[in-house]
C-alpha cells in the first residue's frame, strides 16, 4: 500500500482512484462475505491462517493506501527534488529519504491496520472453524457455553487479547514522537 500510495501521490494524475478504493469500504461486510465464503471454499482457503491473512490484507489495504496517500500528499516535494538534483535515483530517494520521513505515518497506519484486524469478529467467524479461531470469536463462544458464563476465562482472555495492541502501541510511540521532529524543511 505504501509504494502504491507514493507512486500515485507523486506521479499519478488519477484523483479518482483513492476515492474508488475507499468506497469499497462502504459495502456492509455481511453483503460481501457470502460471495467471499463461496470463493474461499472453492479455493480451499477456509480454516487456514493464510486464508485469514489474505482476506485481512484485502480488506485493510484500501484504508492503508488512502491513509498513506494523504500523508504523501502533505509531504513537501522539495526534499525529494533536492536529492534528485544531487544524483539520487527515484528508488534511492524513496528508500533513503521518503520512507524515513514517513516513519510516523507508517507507524500510525500499521497500528490502525493491526487493531482493525486484531479485533475483527465477522470475517474470522465466517471463514474459520474451531481449529483456527481468533480471540474475538473464541470469546463469543465462551458466552454461549453450555456450562454457563465462564467469567474467569473471559477475563483472562480479555487481558491476553489486550496485551499485543498495547505492546505495539508502546513500541510505535517512539517512532511517532521521533517522526514529529524529523527533517524540517529549511525555507
Amino acid at each position: 500500500g505504501t509504494a502504491a500510495a507514493y507512486g500515485l501521490s507523486r506521479f499519478g494524475s488519477g484523483q479518482n482512484l483513492p476515492l474508488a478504493l475507499i468506497q469499497l469500504r462502504i459495502f456492509p461486510p455481511m453483503a460481501v462475505m457470502i460471495p467471499v465464503m463461496i470463493m474461499w471454499a472453492f479455493l480451499n482457503f477456509t480454516d487456514s491462517w493464510w486464508g485469514l491473512a489474505l482476506i485481512y490484507g484485502i480488506v485493510t489495504l484500501p484504508f492503508a493506501f488512502w491513509l498513506m496517500k494523504t500523508f504523501f500528499d502533505d509531504m513537501p516535494r522539495e526534499i525529494e527534488e533536492a536529492a534528485l538534483v544531487e544524483g539520487c535515483s527515484r528508488l534511492r530517494v524513496f528508500t533513503r529519504i521518503t520512507l524515513p520521513m514517513m516513519r510516523a505515518p507508517l507507524a500510525s497506519a500499521a497500528l490502525f491496520v493491526f487493531i482493525l484486524n486484531w479485533s475483527d469478529y465477522l470475517i474470522a467467524l465466517l471463514l474459520t472453524t474451531r481449529e483456527w479461531v481468533t480471540i474475538p470469536v473464541y470469546m463469543a463462544s465462551l458466552s454461549s457455553s453450555m456450562t454457563g458464563q465462564l467469567y474467569g476465562a473471559k477475563a483472562a482472555l480479555g487481558l491476553i487479547a489486550a496485551v499485543p495492541p498495547v505492546i505495539m502501541g508502546i513500541a510505535i510511540q517512539r517512532h511517532l514522537v521521533r517522526g514529529l521532529t524529523f527533517g524540517a524543511l529549511k525555507q
